[in-house]
């Protein structure tokens, strides 16, 4: 090797044998093959970069290109999986178009929802198939066989009672004035607690009122006079009026339940038949609609009515001879119980003002007490009411029905106190034939 500092010819060693400087000749190839290797990768790198921002490119201003080649390759796959997901995406726009706002729902509403008068009585209803068939409670209209329903506009007009129940607070009416109107559409299927609701009716004589709160509660069963099972629990504002209108799903303005029941105890909350529920019972009176004397069998109309067939036994005397029974004597007073409470809590005589002699001293005593309870603080709830004897004196026409009775009191914030009675009523038949209370007697 020749030495690059003073020239020296070297056959072999590290470093030049005239003058000591290192010999460097060896390491050129090896640099050389280095810097031809870092420029090969670099150059490779550099092409590699170009072909990715080329594709980034490509992507970006393509999407829909790109996106659509690789649902097709899906689709060349699986066909059935992309019409499921078509379908699903189909279902949730469906869903976002039944939606309403609450404002459009009742506003579309109201017009098919009604006040329901009776000569002593109020309540709601709404209108529920084509035809005019408009459902309220049973209590609403319990012995009348016409009613005055009022529209959100004001007017009047007759409805005719074709179907109630005994067991359950449910009714029926027909208004010819609505038979071409359209119905409230009906959820046939059971609510989910937190649900947004809307109740409709007329609270206190206030017509057009809504109210809007949620479902708090379900599968409430009540015993309280009629049968109630499974019972939607709403802090919507209802109050009496309120009975009988519908209880609407906030979002999409069906009907799922019929407000009938207000329960007050510091805290206000109510309860609402589900609409599921009575479907069947409601459409079997569309289908055959009850007599008058039907319905006269269940609930004394105090509308007369006379039939071709009974006119002439209908006023025999013998017929009010055989009208003391124990069974409708034993149903009478646990209806006076049930309506004696309500006059309690309403505080409102005319609940029982029917059901007592209006001679008697007890119906002075009653009249005061109800007066004596107005504007106070107390809440009177009969617990339960048995009728534990039933005696007829068919001489002297008069009977005794004996009941064991449970009464909690409630004053103000004090704790409540209960009560156990046992009492005797003393019940006559009218000219009319009517039963009447003379004398109730605390044992």
């Amino acid at each position: 090797m020749i030495c690059r500092k003073c020239g020296q010819q070297n056959e072999e060693g590290k470093f030049c044998s005239n003058c000591g400087a290192q010999l460097k000749a060896e390491h050129k190839n090896s640099r050389r093959k280095w810097i031809w290797i870092a420029s090969g990768a670099s150059v490779a790198a550099f092409v590699a970069f170009c072909i990715g921002v080329y594709s980034l490119i490509s992507f970006v201003l393509s999407p829909a290109d790109s996106e659509q080649a690789m649902i097709e390759n899906e689709v060349s796959h699986n066909d059935d999986s992309f019409n499921t997901v078509e379908t699903a995406a189909q279902l949730d726009n469906n869903e976002l178009k039944q939606s309403k706002d609450k404002t459009l729902v009742i506003k579309e509403a109201m017009p098919k929802v009604f006040t329901i008068y009776t000569e002593d009585s109020m309540g709601s209803g709404f209108l529920y198939r084509e035809g005019g068939y408009i459902i309220t409670n049973a209590h609403v209209v319990a012995g009348y066989s016409n009613v005055i329903v009022r529209n959100s506009k004001g007017e009047d007009s007759l409805g005719k009672l074709i179907g109630i129940s005994d067991e359950f607070d449910i009714a029926l009416i027909q208004a010819e004035d609505y038979r071409s109107e359209q119905p409230l559409p009906i959820d046939l299927e059971e609510s989910d607690i937190g649900l947004e609701v809307i109740a409709l009716g007329s609270p206190q004589g206030f017509e057009n009122s809504a109210s809007i709160g949620y479902l708090t509660g379900i599968g409430r069963d009540i015993d309280f006079g009629f049968t109630y099972k499974n019972l939607y629990q709403v802090d919507a504002q209802i109050d009496q009026g309120s009975s009988g209108g519908p209880l609407l799903d906030a979002k999409t303005g069906k009907v799922i339940g019929i407000n009938s029941l207000l329960y007050t105890n510091q805290n206000n909350f109510a309860f609402s038949i589900p609409a599921y529920s009575m479907i069947d019972i409601v459409d079997s009176w569309v289908e055959k609609p009850m007599t008058d004397r039907e319905i006269s069998k269940l609930f004394d109309l105090y509308e007369s009515f006379i039939d071709d067939n009974a006119a002439n036994t209908y006023f025999d005397d013998e017929v009010y001879n055989y009208y003391f029974d124990e069974s409708s004597l034993e149903a009478f007073i646990l209806d006076f119980r049930r309506y004696y409470e309500m006059a309690l809590y309403y505080e409102d005589f005319y609940w029982i003002e029917d059901m007592v002699l209006i001679d008697s001293d007890l119906y002075d005593e009653l009249y005061d007490h109800i007066d004596e309870v107005n504007g106070k603080d107390i809440i009177i709830s009969f617990e339960s009411s048995e009728v534990t004897d039933v005696k007829i004196d068919e001489k002297e026409e008069y009977a005794i029905v004996t009941t064991y009775e449970t009464v909690k009191v409630i004053e103000g914030k004090k704790k409540s106190t209960m009560h156990e009675e046992q009492k005797e009523y003393n019940v006559i038949i009218d000219e009319e034939g009517y039963y009447q209370i003379t004398d109730i007697t605390t044992k």
